[in-house]
């Protein structure tokens, strides 16, 4: 039998294992000084090259392209996979680098973000090259010959020094972001609007501990008034925020911040919690109130809202028909089949539904007749050009009629004069709030209010 011959085990030496460690150190280190989807030099690469970069004989410009926003890229990766995204990040990149000097260093800072720097005569002026990228991306990426919106933007900052490769990187990507509603899809950093940023940034890191602190976050409340007797039967909850350095922080500022964050629900927990309270030590007063409670569309887009809405108004010492929630027509556009259904349960459960804000977006009427609502808020913009006799009402007129020929009892917010209140309880409009009646109010003035001051100003509002 034919001896088998014997496999050479190493063709080479092997390396000591100190060497190895060496090489295995220097290659980690080149790799992680490169995106492996690009192929391109990364951040850590840009940084180290700063100081050179910026410290150039020339003025030089950083020029940040985002290929797209975070919200859009996630829809091309939902859709169409990890493969294609990938696809889609290399081809902005060659379109990128055609409209730069072939000698030029792109470097890959982000998922979808890229630098250039370049040099220019004066820092004043948008480099050709920066507008040849916003012209280039104006139109749609053929991918894998699919067109793909890109959303491009395009930020330009001096580059100076003494701001730092990190610092440079963030107010590039602030402009970039600003590009996307400027002339000609181009912007300089604005430190007015990286200012805007860095107060929502504050805001945001802020918010945990105004939740946690006594003195800052609190609840005024305004009177709802039934416009045919004069008399007060609900309050809506409205949130106030004195930040102890800031000062006053309206809530259409922070709330929307807090909307895109995890941030909103214990923010609603919070308003939640302290309302029902507050309900509670009203009714024990003798004031039988219906305390309206504004809801997010993250709230009714999440399960288990309804459970817990009823449940905290049970530990409270309160019946369903003690709450209104208030929610936008932006609710049912979040996620309507789930907004509507638990919507439906809380009415079902006894809670009072109104529909907020109605006529200041895209009002579908389609859907309003459909809705699990009781009430219609008609937006202030409505009420309040109501001044004198002959001031335009055609609008409200018509909001009105439609709403009550639906079933709605109908709220007008913003009513600020007598003629206001005079036309709308002609209107046979149900319920009102505005400053003519009251103001919103602490807790402690609302009883005051409720319990002799009120009254001396009903006469008022019949004559």
């Amino acid at each position: 039998m034919k001896q088998r011959t014997r496999p050479i085990a190493n063709v080479m030496t092997p390396a000591p294992v100190a060497t190895r460690a060496r090489l295995n150190a220097e290659f980690l280190t080149q790799l992680g000084r490169y995106d492996h989807v690009s192929r391109l030099p990364n951040r850590l690469q840009f940084i180290d090259h700063f100081d050179v970069l910026a410290r150039a004989d020339q003025p030089t410009m950083l020029v940040l392209v985002t290929l797209a926003d975070a919200k859009h890229y996630n829809e091309i990766l939902r859709a169409l996979g990890m493969a294609f995204s990938e696809d889609f990040l290399r081809t902005g990149v060659d379109l990128l680098a055609a409209q730069l000097p072939a000698d030029l260093t792109i470097y890959h800072v982000s998922v979808l973000s890229f630098v250039v720097v370049l040099t220019v005569d004066t820092i004043d002026i948008a480099p050709a090259a920066a507008r040849r990228i916003a012209a280039a991306f104006a139109g749609p990426l053929s991918v894998n010959a699919i067109p793909i919106k890109t959303d491009v933007g395009v930020g330009l900052l001096p580059l100076d020094a003494g701001r730092g490769a990190a610092e440079s990187l963030r107010a590039a990507l602030v402009a970039a972001q600003d590009s996307r509603n400027a002339p000609g899809g181009i912007a300089f950093y604005d430190h007015k609007s990286d200012a805007a940023h860095l107060r929502a940034f504050r805001l945001l890191a802020d918010l945990p501990r105004a939740m946690a602190a006594r003195d800052q976050l609190a609840l005024h409340y305004q009177p709802r008034i039934a416009l045919g007797t004069g008399q007060c039967h609900g309050a809506e909850a409205l949130l106030r925020w004195n930040h102890p350095e800031l000062g006053a922080i309206s809530p259409a500022e922070f709330i929307p911040l807090a909307e895109q964050t995890a941030l909103i629900n214990p923010l609603t927990e919070w308003v939640i919690d302290h309302a029902l309270a507050q309900n509670r030590r009203f009714l024990d007063a003798g004031h039988a109130l219906r305390m309206s409670i504004n809801a997010s569309p993250v709230n009714l887009s999440e399960a288990g809202f309804v459970e817990t809405l009823l449940h905290r108004c049970h530990s409270a010492g309160l019946a369903p028909h003690h709450i209104e929630l208030e929610f936008t027509e932006g609710t049912l556009a979040t996620n309507s089949a789930r907004a509507v259904a638990q919507l439906s349960s809380l009415r079902e459960a006894g809670v009072a539904i109104a529909l907020d804000d109605f006529g200041s977006g895209y009002s579908n009427l389609s859907y309003i007749a459909h809705i699990p609502a009781d009430v219609i808020k008609i937006d202030q913009s409505f009420v309040r050009p109501l001044k004198a006799s002959g001031d335009d009402d055609f609008l409200l007129c018509h909001i009105v009629s439609i709403a009550q020929g639906l079933g709605f009892r109908v709220c007008a917010e913003g009513i600020e004069s007598d003629h206001a209140y005079a036309r709308l309880r002609e209107l046979g409009c149900e319920e009102g709030q505005g400053y003519f009646m009251a103001r919103p109010m602490p807790a402690d003035h609302l009883l005051d209010w409720l319990e002799g001051r009120g009254k001396s100003n009903e006469a008022s509002w019949h004559s």
